[in-house]
């Protein structure tokens, strides 16, 4: 049984954030509680001020414990119809662009960044220079994305003749191709600090924000609005939605599928 007491819980998201630079306090109070209660009972520590001295203890802790708190479950083509709605609502716009670039937001193991350049390499002229950023908090999970590694299963929904396009096989695995890796930039970002450089023509942001409290959502709105280019492309989860003023500042191409485009 975990036992709460909030100078205790403070305390240790205070540490979090001394070691880590991760400011908890930007999440769900709900949702972080479930999560470190996850790793209490998986270290036998069953106050915040006995995690936080196990935290002190053993460093490698950390990594688990930013691993429990980050979303990092996702597969190649994940939710089909985003893609296909990509591909008829916002690629018609970039037909005759020399170049594009994609911010892929809470990347998790890479999967969706991947998905994104692959479909714009299908989609878009050969003459078309696509970048893609590719952002995610947990460094662990970043290594994996880098590496391009995977396991069959991430590859279910991934049409079939793209996997000899953009994999070879070895053994069980498949690996990302060079062509495709070039592309792509992985690099650690924390979505409560500063937000990267723009302009973008499109920013991904999925399954992320529905963590966090309700300032800091509007704050990324606001911050994606300023970072995508004029007629630029916002794409949410499904569980996802504008708040307050920022509803204003997008029009909506698809409200199931949750693509918006900047005014």
């Amino acid at each position: 049984m975990i036992y709460e007491n909030q100078d205790q819980f403070e305390a240790l998201l205070q540490l979090v954030l001394k070691e880590k630079g991760l400011d908890c306090r930007q999440y769900k109070i709900c949702y972080l509680k479930r999560r470190l209660n996850v790793r209490m009972r998986a270290t036998q520590q069953n106050t915040y001020q006995a995690y936080r001295k196990f935290l002190e203890r053993d460093a490698e802790e950390y990594d688990r414990l930013l691993d429990r708190l980050t979303i990092n479950v996702s597969q190649f083509y994940r939710d089909p119809g985003v893609y296909q709605q990509i591909k008829q609502v916002v690629l018609p716009a970039w037909r005759r662009n020399l170049s594009v670039r994609v911010w892929s937001a809470g990347c998790a193991n890479g999967e969706e960044p991947y998905s994104l350049a692959i479909l714009l390499r299908e989609e878009l002229p050969k003459l078309c220079q696509v970048r893609v950023l590719a952002t995610d908090i947990d460094p662990i999970c970043l290594e994996r994305a880098r590496k391009g590694v995977y396991k069959a299963r991430a590859l279910a929904t991934l049409p079939e003749d793209f996997i000899p396009r953009y994999f070879r096989q070895e053994n069980d695995d498949w690996v990302i191709k060079p062509e495709l890796q070039r592309r792509i930039d992985f690099k650690r970002h924390d979505l409560t600090g500063p937000i990267p450089g723009g302009p973008f023509d499109l920013v991904v942001c999925r399954n992320v924000l529905i963590y966090f409290v309700r300032a800091l959502q509007e704050k990324l709105f606001r911050e994606f609005h300023r970072c995508l280019a004029p007629g630029g492309f916002l794409i949410l989860g499904k569980t996802e939605t504008l708040l307050g003023e920022m509803r204003n500042k997008y029009q909506t191409l698809n409200i199931r599928e949750r693509i918006y485009q900047r005014i």
